[in-house]
């Protein structure tokens, strides 16, 4: 019996799991073989090509998003679950006790895609390596390890033989670090404002309002499947347009995971100390902790400046009420001034008689109601849909 239960609950989180994994290899395999083929597959090997780089890691954030968010939400970021589960506006959607699970499958699914690129470009990396005549291992074999680790400034730019590039070289540790923070500080914002859920509106806000007032206690999960049905593409433009600003810079990781396992297959596949920690060992930190604080702070920003402005259940449902109390008012005027019509024709009196009321036959012409009522003739009254 004890077994089953263990296995009853372990059960949806191996799904979840697995689809994080999924989701995390389709996101980091699609973006780094964009980043290998501009590189190693170019004409021009120092051409940064940073649209193609750009629309790759844009369209792999929107495919694995709409791939994994059916079964786990789809973070696909390590940085992304630690601000969700420790997001007040969360609720009991994702329990803290999930999130080694969650990390721990992320960066399994970026090493697996981290190792398919390597399979994938294998000889072109190398041929890529005999032209420039590049030693695998030796600090200029960071042009070749481009594709498996971000580092800052951008290889190419330091590697180019343009005189005017030297300038790259000034991007400090801290900078780079601001930077990160940054851009997965607004990659966090657009995913949680993407997913949060849509209020009901109109008698359903009324329904579930009073619905909720009366089960107070109880606290349901949040739907995996974001409200919006733009959400991957919303994440996807929002991963491409930051890719494209920061690409110079730090090369856009946002995602330790995305950063980690590459650079462990690329270590172990002959790159070594350039691969991890890097060529310049402060950049493996700061792809591992600028991405957490960022998404924390984007996480904070979302709950203490967006979500207080969003409009509850009860206050759509009191919007709703009032308006059907504004419609219900209007109707009972339209009644009463047509039983006054009803009197005063009944009693033969004509039009004569409307006018010594202060009213006008054609004052019923145009009824805001679901009924107009006009004179086809003196003394007869017709009642049509309108």
């Amino acid at each position: 019996m004890d077994s089953n239960m263990l296995f009853a609950t372990l059960r949806p989180l191996a799904f979840e799991c697995a689809s994080e994994f999924v989701g995390t290899f389709v996101l980091v395999f699609l973006g780094t073989a964009s980043i290998a083929t501009a590189a190693f597959t170019g004409p021009d090997s120092s051409d940064l090509a940073v649209q193609q780089i750009t629309i790759g890691w844009g369209f792999a954030a929107m495919l694995a998003t709409f791939i994994a968010s059916p079964g786990s939400g789809a973070h696909l970021n390590p940085a992304v679950t630690l601000a969700i589960a420790l997001s007040p506006h969360s609720g009991n959607g994702f329990p803290k006790r999930k999130i080694p699970a969650y990390m721990l499958f992320q960066l399994l699914g970026a090493t697996f895609a981290g190792v398919a690129v390597y399979l994938m470009f294998e000889s072109a990396i190398k041929h890529f390596e005999n032209r420039l005549d590049i030693n695998r291992g030796s600090p200029s074999s960071s042009l070749s390890a481009v594709a498996f680790g971000a580092s800052f400034p951008h290889p190419w730019l330091v590697g180019a033989k343009d005189e005017d590039a030297s300038h790259w070289n000034d991007v400090s540790s801290g900078g780079a670090f601001v930077l990160e923070v940054l851009g997965t500080l607004l990659f966090v914002l657009v995913h949680r404002v993407v997913r949060q859920p849509v209020q009901p509106t109109g008698i359903a806000a009324f329904t579930s309002s009073t619905a909720s007032g009366a089960n107070e206690k109880i606290d349901l999960p949040l739907p995996r499947m974001p409200c919006n049905p733009l959400a991957p593409l919303y994440i996807g433009s929002a991963l491409a347009a930051l890719t494209m600003v920061m690409t110079p810079f730090t090369q856009a990781c946002l995602n330790p995971a995305r950063d980690f396992g590459p650079r462990v297959v690329a270590a172990i596949a002959g790159w070594g100390s350039v691969a991890l920690p890097g060529e310049r060992p402060e950049s493996c930190w700061i792809y591992l902790v600028g991405p957490f604080v960022g998404a924390l702070a984007g996480s904070m920003l979302h709950d203490f400046v967006i979500h207080p402005g969003l409009q509850t259940r009860d206050e759509v449902a009191a919007a709703w009420m009032r308006h059907q109390q504004i419609e219900g008012e209007a109707i009972l005027e339209q009644l009463e001034k047509s039983q006054t019509l009803l009197s005063v024709t009944a009693a033969g009196g004509g039009f004569e008689s409307l006018a010594t009321r202060g009213l006008h036959h054609s004052d019923y012409r145009d009824s805001p109601t679901l009924h107009n009522f006009r004179l086809s003739s003196p003394g007869h009254l017709h009642a049509y849909a309108g």
